[in-house]
């Protein structure tokens, strides 16, 4: 009999009380036990005493291995996105509900209506927070109430924000502006500082960064902010992303450029996509979570390579916009659909396959796609030209968020960074 059997026959033995299971079992074997069963069996055995609940919903460990197995690329994507805001129980429950959406009545509204015309208008969702970019400059929102935070940035070229526990770091056209926790320990560290690059890519205490061809990387635990060059690329970067101790770079004429960071030889790998070169140059948009997991598209050609699955299109819905959710991915088309495609359902067709997720008003059509998990579902961002909507899916309606922000609990570090950021470019704005 397997060990999943076993405990939940154990549960299930009435000589003995719900409180007796847990303290029966010792600990150690039943936490080897709950590592063996997947995530379903696992959330059912929260059901069975107030002492198994406590037990598996403070155990961050065993979702996250839950995450790791069963939604290995989309659970990271998903973390990332939502910060402190979810635990990684949170994360598995969503990620398993969206296999069937039907049942759900999506919310859809406007949240905000932008100044200017501009086709970027909101940046990507990072730790929980919203970045809007309009004339006056760039505002906060915390993604779990939607809530304005206090702190608004004074710069409307600013491109990209990223935050972990250690920096926030905000992109302009010219460069990057480097702001550490503010509450550290080690007053003699340099605490802020601003670098020429073109992109950077975040991974815990190491900062990568590229400037034209030249990779750099930087210690953030170090005292001064000073870039350690790597190595040179043969082609201009459109895309970094950083996995698993391993640096991927996509660039012009198809290719993907691997390096090994763990490695002091610092060798960089070439392979091209796998794409009729003909079509490679049609190819303007790329989203990747390594060499194995990404998606290039343009306007009705596009190029689908997971660990699973391989897709390549040439005639395909007018794309507006795109969200990368590995085991699936949202579209955005010029008819004002957003649109649900499935990986696994493509299996056995010819051509692809959607579910509309919802519709923008009439005439109004999404340039920019982002998603963030909350405790409740899913929260989506639809930006067009002039408005953001917000597409809420209730998967636990009753967990929604209070009034109170969660912004100034878990993240005053980044609250103040933010403040003193905000400084530091009033002081610089002539600088970019």
């Amino acid at each position: 009999m397997s060990k999943s059997r076993v405990l939940i026959k154990f549960a299930k033995n009435k000589n003995m009380t719900e409180e007796a299971y847990i303290n029966k079992l010792p600990f150690e074997l039943f936490e080897i036990i709950l590592r063996k069963i997947n995530g379903s069996v696992l959330g059912k055995c929260r059901r069975v005493c107030k002492g198994w609940k406590e037990l598996i919903d403070s155990s961050e460990y065993l979702w996250h291995e839950k995450c790791r197995k069963e939604f290995k690329n989309s659970s990271k994507i998903a973390k990332r996105k939502s910060g402190n805001q979810c635990t990684w129980y949170h994360i598995y429950r969503n990620l398993y509900q969206w296999s069937d959406l039907k049942e759900y009545d999506i919310e859809i509204r406007e949240f905000y209506k932008f100044s200017l015309s501009d086709i970027s208008h909101v940046l990507n969702i990072d730790y929980g927070i919203l970045p809007l970019r309009d004339d006056k400059g760039t505002f906060l929102y915390d993604t779990s109430t939607l809530k304005y935070i206090t702190v608004a940035l004074p710069e409307r070229n600013c491109l990209k924000i990223m935050n972990n526990d250690y920096v926030t770091i905000m992109q302009v056209k010219s460069g990057i502006y480097i702001q550490r926790t503010v509450d550290s320990d080690t007053p003699e560290f340099l605490t802020e500082a601003y670098l020429k690059t073109d992109d950077f890519i975040l991974a815990n205490t190491i900062l990568y960064l590229h400037h034209n061809r030249n990779i750099f990387s930087l210690d953030l635990t170090l005292q001064e902010f000073t870039p350690e060059f790597i190595v040179t690329i043969d082609y201009s970067i459109k895309e970094m992303q950083y996995n698993e101790g391993v640096l991927y770079l996509f660039t012009d004429y198809g290719y993907i450029a691997t390096l090994d960071t763990s490695s002091h030889c610092f060798k960089v790998k070439y392979r091209p996509i796998n794409c009729p070169v003909e079509w490679i140059k049609q190819i303007k948009h790329i989203r990747a979570v390594d060499d194995k997991n990404f998606v290039c598209y343009s306007r009705n050609l596009i190029k689908i390579e997971v660990d699973q699955y391989k897709h390549l299109y040439l005639e395909f819905p007018p794309i507006t916009a795109l969200f990368f959710y590995v085991d699936i991915i949202l579209f955005a088309t010029g008819d004002g659909k957003i649109l649900l495609y499935r990986l696994s359902s493509q299996e056995t067709s010819f051509k692809p396959t959607f579910e509309t997720l919802a519709r923008l008003p009439e005439g109004k059509v999404a340039v920019q796609l982002d998603v963030c998990e909350r405790r409740s579902g899913p929260l989506i961002v639809a930006s067009t030209f002039f408005e953001l909507y917000v597409i809420e899916i209730p998967f636990f309606p009753y967990e929604k968020q209070t009034t109170k922000s969660t912004f100034t609990a878990d993240k005053l570090h980044m609250y103040k960074r933010m403040q003193k950021l905000k400084e530091r470019l009033k002081s610089n704005n002539n600088r970019d």
